[in-house]
């Protein structure tokens, strides 16, 4: 199976910031960052192994591979365990394997604390990724068994198609230079690296849409179907061309770069899940989204009437708010949800509405910017020209019903 390559980056150019980006400044993001990291990091190294004609290695972003032992000439036990407890069962995993060309081995991917849940997929290339098939799990699930076959390429496999926090960075580059963004910092990680910011300039900003992705790092569904969201929305129909013209759109592609570049399975370097930090904002990355769109909303006399926080899990859902009349646009999301439904017929999204008083992103946004959020939550195994033309559709959605406002 072949995931085209429309949503994969190229690995081979990678790099964090080509153009300038504008400060923000945030005394009280600044001071608050916790150089401790709390959870526990992988020993990143290279494995040579049967005698030198087998090598692994964890040594590149979002690596996930936390020991290794041989059990005869062609045959591994990868373990893989989370960064720290308790967690979310999203066993990531993601390493490098090269060696004797023809020699086939066998690998058990092994949780010791934890059931598989990715399908592995494989790269020769890191653009191009196929599914591995024939994977055999024991009863409980806690070993997940297959075949390859070495060539003469380094192979990757990995949980899901990888996106680092670099491939991000540039991809927001790409951004600012196809359709005039304007980029900034707007906060750091616990490991210093940028928390980046988009904003399309053509409007006078008293109207704001807010897009967020990858609170999480195995989520890369959702990632993915914020890409095409984005890129719909800032595109070149009629319809983009007056949305953007009345409404500023504002994206926080990588909440959580470190989380990515580690190979966590949910958390920051903090161990705390992003997503549930909306309220105490105890975590460097959302403080620094916080106060960036408390600053934005405050300085330009502005008012957010949508924001949709992308995520991934087993299959699609959303999770809505409960309705409410007095936010900025009344019915939104009800709409939105509607023109969804309504392009994909029997086979419709479940809506999971939800108390607005939570500590995830969607119920601040609703209950202090008062704007129709939800999460959006797209299937690890979602066929990805379909999430293609999902994103494609429900971005037109949000359009149409925006500019009916005028």
């Amino acid at each position: 199976m072949k995931y085209p390559k429309f949503y994969l980056l190229l690995t081979a150019a990678l790099f964090f910031q080509a153009c300038a980006v504008k400060k923000v400044n945030s005394t009280d993001q600044i001071n608050a960052v916790n150089t401790a990291v709390s959870i526990k990091l992988q020993e990143r190294k290279i494995y040579a192994l049967a005698n030198g004609s087998v090598f692994f290695s964890n040594k590149f972003p979002a690596a996930r591979l936390n020991a290794l032992s041989q059990l005869n000439d062609s045959t591994f036990n990868i373990t893989i365990e989370p960064e720290n407890q308790p967690i979310n069962q999203s066993p990531w995993f993601a390493f490098k394997v090269w060696g004797k060309a023809g020699k086939k081995i066998y690998l058990n991917l092994v949780y010791p604390d934890s059931k598989h849940r990715y399908q592995p997929k494989i790269t020769h290339n890191g653009s191009t990724w196929d599914a591995v098939n024939a994977v055999k799990l024991n009863k409980e699930k806690t070993t997940a068994s297959f075949k390859l076959q070495l060539g003469t390429d380094t192979l990757t496999l990995a949980a899901q198609e990888i996106i680092s926090s670099a491939q991000s960075y540039q991809w927001n580059n790409q951004m600012v230079q196809r359709y005039q963004l304007t980029q900034t910092v707007i906060g750091k990680s616990i490991a210093g690296k940028p928390i980046i910011a988009l904003n399309s300039t053509k409007s006078d900003g008293k109207k704001i849409v807010v897009v967020l992705s990858r609170q999480h790092p195995p989520e890369i569904s959702g990632y993915m179907a914020m890409m095409q969201f984005v890129e719909t929305l800032l595109g070149q129909t009629e319809l983009a061309k007056k949305f953007i013209a009345n409404y500023e759109l504002v994206i926080i592609p990588m909440i959580n770069p470190d989380g990515v570049d580690e190979g966590n399975w949910r958390h920051n370097f903090g161990g705390v899940d992003l997503n549930r930090d909306w309220i105490d904002f105890k975590q460097p990355e959302t403080r620094a989204v916080r106060n960036f769109l408390l600053e934005k909303v405050k300085k330009q006399k502005a008012k957010v009437y949508f924001a949709l926080d992308f995520h991934s899990t087993f299959n699609d859902v959303l999770y809505t708010n409960e309705d409410r009349p007095d936010t900025n646009f009344p019915g939104l999301t009800t709409a939105w949800v509607k023109g969804l439904h309504d392009f994909e017929g029997d086979n419709k999204t479940t809506v999971k509405p939800s108390g607005n008083g939570g500590n995830v992103s969607k119920s601040w946004l609703g209950k202090v910017l008062n704007a129709e959020a939800l999460t959006y939550e797209v299937g690890d195994n979602t066929p990805r020209p379909y999430i293609k033309q999902k994103a494609t559709k429900v971005a037109e959605v949000l359009m149409a019903e925006l500019l009916k406002e005028k």
